[in-house]
């Protein structure tokens, strides 16, 4: 069974915790009103960015045990996302972008273990390369300059056309390299 928070600090009166489905949470205001809800907890604090909540509490009123019981309940049942254990420190935007490239990844890995030498290419060859061409296109705002596009492109003329599923592997590892890149570049904290 995954964690479903770690403790940093605990103080009498005071618990730190790191709660990674905060990451993705949006509605910081109804969590902090809904557990400041409960008698003996004084105020709740969110850091979604560092994934952080603090809870204030009154010790002669309500005991940590409870509140950890409270919290661990609260964001197992919030956990409806399929995707959550796996890609828990990605950002919820980059997860369709994520989603695709592993499909497309499957479908490739699926047409090479189907392709024969020498064969025509068949209806799962197409598929890959629809699959690929989707999930490049998919994401970014100025698509003609995204490093997977151009990878197509220069792949499609050098490698040629009877080589598909080569120009479909090579323009789909260009793209999960660059949802790496983007995927870092938006997880740096400035502290």
């Amino acid at each position: 069974m995954q964690a479903t928070f770690t403790i940093v600090h605990d103080i009498p009166g005071r618990l730190r915790l790191i709660i990674p489905a905060l990451y993705d949470k949006k509605e910081h205001g109804q969590i902090q009103d809904m557990f400041t809800s409960i008698k003996g907890i004084q105020k709740v604090n969110i850091e979604p960015a560092i994934q952080s909540m603090t809870v204030h509490y009154s010790k002669d009123v309500i005991n940590r045990k409870i509140i950890l019981r409270f919290i661990s309940l609260f964001f197992k049942q919030t956990q409806f996302d399929p995707l959550d254990n796996i890609m828990i420190n990605i950002a919820p935007a980059q997860r369709k972008d994520f989603f695709r490239s592993l499909v497309t990844g499957f479908l490739i890995l699926l047409a090479y273990l189907n392709n024969k030498p020498g064969s025509v290419p068949g209806m799962l060859d197409y598929a890959v390369v629809i699959s690929t061409a989707y999930t490049v296109l998919s994401h970014g705002e100025n698509k003609l300059r995204h490093p997977d596009v151009l990878t197509g492109i220069v792949s499609m003329l050098s490698i040629g056309a009877g080589n598909i599923l080569q120009v479909a592997m090579v323009t789909w590892a260009v793209n999960v390299l660059e949802l790496l890149n983007d995927s870092n570049k938006k997880r740096i904290l400035p502290f």
